[in-house]
This record gives C-alpha cells, sequence and structure tokens, in this order.
C-alpha cells in the first residue's frame, strides 16, 4: 500500500510539472509557464514551478503562439508590412563583393533600407585594385603579359524585395533588409588595359586602350542578415550594356566583337548587346 501512495504521488507530481503552458516566441525560443492573462499588447504568465511568486509580462507581438496545457493553441499573426515590427532594426549597411579581386577589381557598396520591402544601393568599383587579368603569351618568349587594368565605375539601383522572409524557414523573426529583392540597376564606367590587337596583315601587337561601358539591368538575389550584424548577398543580373571595345580604329581587335568582359559586368555579343552580372556580397549593418 505504501509503494501505491508512493507511485501515485510521483505519478501526480509529474503531470503537475509537465502540465504547462508553453509560450513560443518568434525567435524559436519556448517560455515554459502558467498563463494567466492574454492581453492586447501582452501576455501576463507566471513560472509553473513557482505559481505564488511574481507575475511576468511578455510583448505579444514577439509571441507566434500558446499551447496550453489542455492542448488548445492560440495562433498570433502579425502584419510583415507594419514598419512597427522592424523597430530598433539597423537600416543601412555598408558591404563589399567578396568575389571581385579575384577577378581584377574591388567593389564597395552602401544600402539603404527606405521601408519594408524597399532599399537603395549605391556602388563603387576599382578597377585593378585585385589580382591582374592575364592576357596572352608572348609566343616568342613564353612570358605572361598582363592586362594591367585600372579605372573605376560606379553603379546605383533601387530593391523591391518580396516582403522579408524567414531565417532558413525557421519561427525567426525576420529582419528588414532581409529577403529575395528584383533591382533595376545602372553601372557607368571607364578604365585601361592591355590589349592585343592585329594589323590587315595578321601581325599581333599590344596597346594600352581607354574603354568607356555602360549597361542598365535587372538584378536578381537573395540577402540574408545574421545576428542583426552581418548579411551575405547573393545575386545575378541581366540586361542591355554598350562599350566601345570593338570600335576597331583601323584594326581588328582580338575576341571583342563578340564578348568584352568590363569588370563591373560582361557584354554578350557585340556592343551594343546583352549584359550580365553575378556576385556575392558579405557586409555590416550600421547605425
Amino acid at each position: 500500500m505504501k509503494y501505491l501512495i508512493v507511485i501515485a504521488a510521483a505519478l501526480f507530481f509529474s503531470v503537475t510539472l509537465f502540465a504547462q503552458d508553453q509560450i513560443i516566441k518568434r525567435n524559436g525560443q519556448v517560455v515554459k509557464a502558467k498563463v494567466i492573462e492574454v492581453g492586447t499588447s501582452e501576455i501576463k504568465y507566471k513560472l509553473p514551478d513557482n505559481i505564488d511568486g511574481p507575475l511576468y509580462a511578455i510583448d505579444k507581438n514577439t509571441v507566434t503562439k500558446i499551447i496550453y496545457e489542455n492542448g488548445h493553441v492560440d495562433n498570433f499573426t502579425t502584419d510583415i508590412k507594419d514598419t512597427a515590427n522592424y523597430t530598433g532594426q539597423l537600416t543601412k549597411a555598408i558591404k563589399i563583393n567578396f568575389l571581385a579581386p579575384l577577378l581584377g577589381y574591388s567593389e564597395f557598396s552602401f544600402e539603404k533600407s527606405t521601408g519594408v520591402g524597399k532599399s537603395y544601393e549605391l556602388s563603387l568599383g576599382i578597377i585593378g585594385l585585385g589580382k591582374s587579368q592575364l592576357l596572352t603569351y608572348n609566343s616568342g618568349t613564353l612570358a605572361p603579359i598582363n592586362k594591367n587594368q585600372f579605372g573605376f565605375f560606379a553603379s546605383a539601383g533601387y530593391k523591391f524585395n518580396k516582403w522579408p522572409d524567414f531565417l532558413f524557414g525557421r519561427t525567426r523573426f525576420t529582419h528588414i533588409m532581409q529577403g529575395a529583392y528584383a533591382k533595376p540597376i545602372i553601372y557607368l564606367g571607364n578604365y585601361s588595359e592591355n590589349r592585343e590587337v592585329y594589323k590587315p596583315n595578321d601581325d599581333a601587337f599590344i596597346e594600352k586602350k581607354n574603354i568607356t561601358f555602360g549597361a542598365l539591368q535587372i538584378e536578381f538575389g537573395k540577402q540574408w542578415v545574421f545576428g542583426e550584424k552581418f548579411l551575405i548577398d547573393i545575386y545575378w543580373g541581366l540586361g542591355y550594356g554598350a562599350d566601345n571595345k570593338n570600335k576597331s580604329d583601323g584594326y581588328a581587335y582580338y575576341s571583342d566583337a563578340t564578348s568584352a568582359y568590363n569588370y563591373a559586368n560582361a557584354r554578350l555579343g557585340k556592343s551594343p548587346g546583352l549584359s550580365s552580372t553575378f556576385g556575392l556580397k558579405a557586409g555590416l549593418l550600421i547605425k
């Protein structure tokens, strides 16, 4: 009989321990509680192991749902378009093009959110601040000849975001600068580089040529924000571009008639023609 009482008491305390409410927050945190009141802006609760203790309150906007001990669930929806949901978040960022130095240039960007689902981005590129691109090999000495490129470009674009999404599908509340986007963007630039040209008699020589280029594109990408501090931006774009690379000035420039690489973007086909971009940017959120 004594053992039955002990077992019954253990079962009672076990049920009491696990018969508790669960408050699920938007950041994924689970708060074990005894819910006392669900108000218009706050949820009041006590700790299940200290029912006679203090009363706690939590902002209702930070909660996705409450799972009660009897199995009933209250779900709370939030208007993701409401700017009040992003109060206190940083809305500016500085970014660098992570892959650009390997391709012969460096690119620095500034982005500013102008509202939920909208932001503008400005970039400055320094052509030559990176790996010098290989042009060709001298057939006599096999010595490498580099392009020795140098110049600048600038771009300006405006992002139209899909409503900011959640981080990798988890129940973590999003950041105003996070989500998939489409960005109309314009590029303008000028640089000089060594180029291989052919005379009419097929003799080849190297000369320094000044290049001016521009492009109007739409870039598609997705940006993630981590820990309210860091971000990653992956994108690709397609549009229409033009440059003076295939103007021969009396010579037939090698390969420029069919395509051209202008660092900030690549031209496909004769100029003017299709223009494309891709990139991976990493950055920091700033005040």
